[in-house]
């Protein structure tokens, strides 16, 4: 069936534009410095990768998570390895 009103319009492209201002602080400034460092970014660019919900920002400071041991208890192997090799 063919109508007699005519296509909507699309929207121009120049349309009002969008200005955001992002501030990260403390142990999340630190950690996309990082990120962005290592990913060869601007911070300013990973900041609003972040607030967008483009990446995963940790809730605690690297190297500061509970769950996670430090190294050196990981690569000791078990807890009786060395009554084994006695």
């Amino acid at each position: 069936m063919v109508s007699d009103q005519p296509p909507p319009e699309l929207p121009t492209e120049d349309g009002p534009s969008i200005t955001a201002h992002v501030t990260a602080a403390g142990a999340t400034a630190d950690y996309l410095r990082q990120l962005a460092a290592a990913t060869g970014q601007s911070p300013e660019a990973v900041t609003i990768q972040g607030v967008a919900g483009q990446l995963v920002v940790p809730d605690t400071a690297l190297g500061e998570e509970p769950g996670v041991p430090d190294w050196p208890v990981l690569s000791e192997g078990p807890p009786d390895l060395k009554a084994r090799r006695t």
